[in-house]
């Protein structure tokens, strides 16, 4: 073969890899539209905004069993979502992260928001029970189909449950940014045990939480 045909073979091939769509590019992705709903008594227990993440299947938000990050405890603690928001964007495999609502969410009510996922990605969500010390609620790195899931209360461990007016953040006592330390993992909530200020049957729950409800 002539060296001038050998050269115009390769830049035909080579022209004809360029043309060929990356994988990204190929993939698809699908609209979700979530609602979740606050199932807590009313007058109880309000929900933070919630923040959701979307990312591939080797990222953990949190984990049962695990230490809370500190992006975790700060929704945990004080709903602060921005700081969570901020620091799980860092990660690699974090497709999207996002408050799915500008204010709370009180009990009886719902908040509904849209999501883009690609094959195989898995959403995680945090929310905080507003009238505890470090509650909080969510699901961790949940594949999504159609459907209702109900989601339980967690304590992050990052704060003492001292229910105590002086250090909750919601509308019980309106004291945020204010800590009363400890380190443990994250576990399921014991409840509002009328040790501090709040009265168990005013803030108190029974069961599961929240419900979220998938649908394409």
């Amino acid at each position: 073969m002539r060296p001038v045909q050998l050269f115009a073979g390769l830049a035909a091939l080579c022209a004809g890899m360029v043309a060929l769509p990356s994988a990204a590019q190929a993939e698809p992705t699908t609209t979700w539209t979530v609602k979740i709903q606050n199932l807590t008594p009313s007058g109880s227990q309000p929900l933070s905004p919630p923040v959701v993440v979307v990312h591939s299947p080797s990222v953990h938000v949190w984990q049962m069993g695990r230490f809370a990050s500190r992006g975790v405890a700060a929704v945990a603690e004080d709903g602060d979502a921005p700081r969570l928001i901020k620091e799980v964007s860092k990660r690699p495999g974090v497709r999207a992260a996002f408050a799915a609502a500008s204010a709370p969410i009180a009990p009886g009510k719902t908040a509904t928001f849209q999501v883009k996922v690609r094959p195989g990605d898995r959403i995680s969500i945090v929310s905080m029970l507003v009238n505890t010390n470090d509650g909080f609620t969510g699901v961790d790195a949940l594949p999504p189909r159609p459907g209702s899931v109900r989601t339980m209360a967690y304590d992050a461990g990052s704060e003492k449950n001292l229910e105590t007016k002086a250090t909750i953040p919601g509308p019980c006592c309106n004291n945020p940014m204010v800590r009363a330390p400890e380190k443990r993992p994250i576990s399921k909530h014991k409840g509002i045990m009328a040790c501090g200020d709040l009265d168990r049957d005013t803030y108190g729950w029974t069961g599961q939480v929240a419900e979220l409800t998938f649908a394409r």
